[in-house]
């Protein structure tokens, strides 16, 4: 009796450590489960931050007025600068070289390094209260700067032209000789694709404070891996690449994005693009138009317009680049206004550090 007594107490110890066992595995098993769903929804969340945040700022962007597509011209931005009540709304950001810089450049203005625009360090120095107009060299690294600038929620917008649509500048007159001399070919067939159209305009908010971190972090990520050298430097390339790359062995390994209104595509584009307008190009519907394994080069008007849109892009993980100088520096489509501007330009620049 006592040994049976004694049989039947180990087995209910058994079995008590064979479930305590079954429930400690199952436990672990739950908590890799929670910990790998955990990983996913914040790599998710990541994400939809960051396509929201594209959404709504082109929907935000200004159509009409001195900051028209994010762009103001020399010539209304030394109006402004003029009168100290307007001039003291505004910050001069110039993301050229320290050496450029001391050459000549916009009295007041801030000099940061284009590669170095999203540091933690130099976005805790720009204001937020105040409007950031973004100088670099032709417009192209100003409007990748202020793109993802208004993406953390500054209120920021280009110096069309850059230095050139500012003074006269060394590279004035080679830049318009290349414009004069851009004459590669363009085709009239349709649109691949049919976009869905943008979605209604919007006021330009920030971004929430929860938000902030994710976008400042994928926007220092982006910079900090941009070419600097190569046939992409400084996420940009030149018409003749392209031509060459889209004409030979590699062209599928390239993805042609013409943001332009469908009227002007129509008119003329690069054989084998594909129109998404720009202010439509962050819909879900139209990203999921667009290819991850391979190289998106953005087509705009004057490459502004497109480097604004590569930049989100990129923070989209998609692997982007925009045509240097748009269709002007593709078959010189829209050239005769920007010659003009970069001809005329005579405002007064400052030297030093």
């Amino acid at each position: 009796m006592v040994k049976s007594r004694r049989l039947f107490l180990v087995t209910l110890v058994l079995i008590a450590v064979l479930l305590s066992a079954t429930v400690a595995v199952a436990g672990c098993g739950s908590s890799t489960t929670t910990t790998s769903a955990t990983t996913s929804a914040t790599t998710t969340s990541s994400g939809s931050v960051i396509g929201d945040r594209a959404l709504q700022v082109e929907a935000s962007n200004p159509t009409s007025g001195d900051y028209a597509n994010n762009t103001i011209t020399g010539v209304n931005l030394a109006q402004k600068l003029n009168d100290p009540a307007q001039a003291s709304q505004i910050y001069l950001l110039d993301v050229r070289s320290k050496t450029d810089y001391a050459t000549g450049h916009i009295k007041g203005a801030t000099q940061v390094d284009f590669a170095s625009w999203a540091t933690p360090e130099n976005l805790a120095k720009l204001p937020k209260d105040k409007k950031i107009v973004v100088i670099c060299y032709t417009g192209n690294t100003a409007a990748q700067t202020a793109s993802g600038l208004r993406m953390l929620g500054y209120d920021a917008g280009i110096l069309k032209e850059g230095m050139m649509g500012w003074t006269q500048e060394p590279a004035t007159a080679s830049t318009i000789a290349a414009l004069n001399s851009a004459s590669n070919p363009t085709v009239t067939t349709p649109n691949p694709v049919q976009p869905v159209d943008a979605p209604p305009s919007t006021t330009f908010t920030p971004p929430a404070d929860a938000d902030y971190s994710t976008l400042a972090a994928k926007a220092n990520a982006v910079m900090a891996k941009m070419p600097t050298s190569g046939d992409y430097a400084n996420y940009t390339i030149a018409a003749g690449t392209v031509n060459t790359t889209i004409t030979g062995a590699n062209k599928s390994t390239v993805f042609l994005l013409d943001v332009r209104a469908a009227a002007d595509y129509a008119k003329g584009h690069i054989d084998g693009a594909t129109n998404i307008p720009l202010a439509s190009l962050f819909m879900p519907e139209n990203m999921k138009l667009l290819p991850k394994d391979k190289k998106i080069i953005v087509v705009c008007y004057t490459g502004n317009t497109a480097a604004q849109a590569m930049f989100m892009l990129n923070m989209l993980d998609y692997d982007a680049a925009t045509l240097k100088f748009g269709m002007m520096g593709w078959n010189g489509t829209g050239k005769d206004a920007y010659i003009q501007e970069i001809q005329s330009a005579n405002n007064p620049v400052v030297t030093g550090p």
